[in-house]
């Protein structure tokens, strides 16, 4: 990770006029949310991150900004006022203020001061870092004005549709990164910073970059009640805040064990628990972090009631605190099993016969039941798993041209195929087995995409290391074919399965570089050199031969290939 910049240049002049009469006296930035400042929460992310200077630009009410920084400090960061009499907007704001950055400051990060985001800005900041342009802008793939264009490679090409380029749209959050040199050479003109962007766009066609944030919270509170609906969001009770103990005795149980965490993540934490007549249950607080948690107990309900999958029954569920009681499954899940010499036939059938018969399910199953999916499969998605490799994998560095086409293509071959309801993230230890029969868990990623996806992630699933990966990989693929009624050709279905698998193998490897060198988990950097192993295999397999090369190089290892 490059050093981050020191300092951030917080935009707060604004007027904040659609969000009167609450700021006649007060700027937007400094409207409070959880008892403090909204502009706190970027100043925190960005203080974490290793900023220590703040720059903000004032102009409506600038002594407000003074009382809520008596002291001129964050932490142990300095807190620097700009005034500005007249309003210069953004790009006139930036051009005041360029001459205050001095030899350390290489880069510079600015954040709309009435955003609030979840961006990882670090991770931001070292895509800028590796792929060398004079600004990154941060994006979302949805908002209200999804008008800047970008490139599959990440170029941007066109903000505000000024330029009429037709290439994917995105929403700009109000966060970018620029280099001290494209600081300095916006102009002194009272404009939008937009118009410098677009200027450099023509001028250097491939000299701004995006970056795909895609944190679950991104708030450009312009109204009234979009304020008032955050704030009431941010100050509820907060979910996942109860103590298990409690939530256990709330619903009749006791912790075992002393309440001994089982298998669980995003946000998710999983307890056993037992009732004075013996019976046992789990408990699973979830918090905020991932806004889907809150889909598992009813995501549940439809797969076990409609269409008889086996999953946990939800045995109660207290949403406001986050709280779920499921039935217990015991202790067996799939990789457990096939740590062991015996290969695991019937609980992988069975396995792959409850995943086909998600697959079954219609488009419009969920409709009615309030439940609103994860965002479906497509070029967005898809996208977003390369890039996720990209940044977490190859360290913001994008690949040659011809990697990054054949990484492109995958999409657009899953693309073609029907679009059916999916896992999505179906490995071994979201299996859970129970005499022979699997039980599926972790669904509250469900999603509409192609099936292959599902199928290609049980046989490349890099927790497992058999001696027998080969017939693992070959009996799910033969056993998969027949469960989803595949009408076409065998080697048809092969090449697609492996595509499959090579676009999951891309998400699987970023996700553990991710957690292993940003999120402080070096247990999940253990599974990257598989990973990296069955993402060689995979490509190889399905044609795709500078993926694999690729893969082989970041491995270190050679890969044996087989069918």
């Amino acid at each position: 990770m490059p050093d981050f910049p020191r300092t951030a240049f917080l935009l707060g002049a604004g007027l904040g006029t659609r969000l009167r009469p609450l700021t006649e006296n007060c700027p937007k930035p400094l409207l409070p949310i959880g008892g403090r400042p909204m502009v706190a929460q970027a100043m925190e992310k960005l203080h974490a991150a290793g900023t220590r200077r703040f720059i903000i630009n004032t102009h409506h009410c600038p002594d407000a900004w003074a009382l809520a920084f008596p002291d001129g400090r964050f932490g142990d960061a300095e807190v620097k006022f700009v005034h500005e009499p007249v309003l210069l907007e953004t790009g006139g704001g930036l051009a005041n203020i360029a001459g205050l950055l001095g030899e350390d400051d290489k880069d510079l990060v600015l954040w709309n001061g009435d955003i609030l985001s979840g961006c990882d800005i670090a991770a931001a900041y070292a895509h800028h870092r590796a792929n060398g342009g004079a600004a990154t802008l941060v994006v979302r793939e949805q908002g209200p004005n999804r008008n800047v264009r970008i490139t599959d490679e990440g170029f941007v090409t066109d903000l505000r549709d000024r330029l009429g380029k037709t290439d994917p749209a995105y929403q700009y959050t109000g966060i970018c990164v620029v280099t001290k040199a494209f600081a300095q050479g916006v102009p002194a003109t009272i404009e939008s910073l937009v118009e410098h962007f677009l200027r450099r766009l023509q001028a250097e066609p491939s000299s701004i970059q995006g970056f795909l944030d895609g944190s679950a919270t991104w708030h450009d509170l312009g109204t009234v009640e979009e304020y008032q609906a955050v704030k009431a969001e941010h100050e509820k009770p907060v979910r996942g805040a109860i103590a298990p103990a409690d939530a256990a005795k709330a619903h009749g149980f006791e912790l075992t064990e002393g309440g001994a965490v089982l298998k669980g993540g995003s946000g998710r934490k999983f307890l056993r628990m037992r009732k004075a007549t013996g019976e046992s249950a789990v408990l699973c607080v979830y918090d905020d972090s991932r806004p889907e948690n809150q889909l598992y107990g009813a995501i549940a309900g439809v797969l076990r009631d409609k269409i008889g999958v086996q999953v946990p029954r939800v045995l109660a569920e207290d949403k406001a605190a986050g709280v779920l009681i499921l039935e217990d499954l015991g202790d067996v899940d799939l990789w457990s099993l096939a740590q062991g010499k015996e290969f695991p036939w019937a609980p992988v059938a069975s396995a792959l016969e409850q995943v086909a018969s998600i697959h079954r399910l219609g488009v419009d199953a969920f409709a009615g039941s309030g439940i609103t999916l994860m965002e479906a499969f497509g070029p967005n998605l898809y996208q977003w798993e390369r890039q996720y490799f990209q940044d977490n994998v190859l360290g913001g560095r994008k690949p040659d041209r011809a990697v990054a086409d054949e990484m492109a293509s995958l999409a657009k071959e899953l693309m073609g195929q029907p679009v059916v309801t999916i896992h999505r993230d179906f490995q071994s230890q979201n299996i859970m087995v129970r005499d022979d029969a699997a039980w599926l868990v972790d669904l509250q990623g469900l999603r509409h995409g192609c099936m292959f996806y599902d199928f290609a992630s049980l046989a490349f699933d890099p927790y497992l290391t058999r001696d027998d990966m080969d017939l693992w990989r070959i009996e799910i693929e033969d056993h998969a074919r027949e469960v989803s009624g595949w009408q076409g050709s065998s080697d048809e279905f092969s090449h697609l399965f492996h595509v499959a698998a090579t676009q999951r193998l891309l998400q699987a490897c970023g996700a553990y570089g991710f957690l292993g060198h940003k999120k402080g988990r070096p247990e999940y950097l253990a599974h990257l050199p598989q990973g990296l192993r069955n993402l060689t295999i995979a490509a190889s397999l399905c044609g795709k031969r500078r993926i694999a090369k690729l893969a082989e190089e970041l491995a270190g290892v050679p890969a044996k290939v087989s069918r």
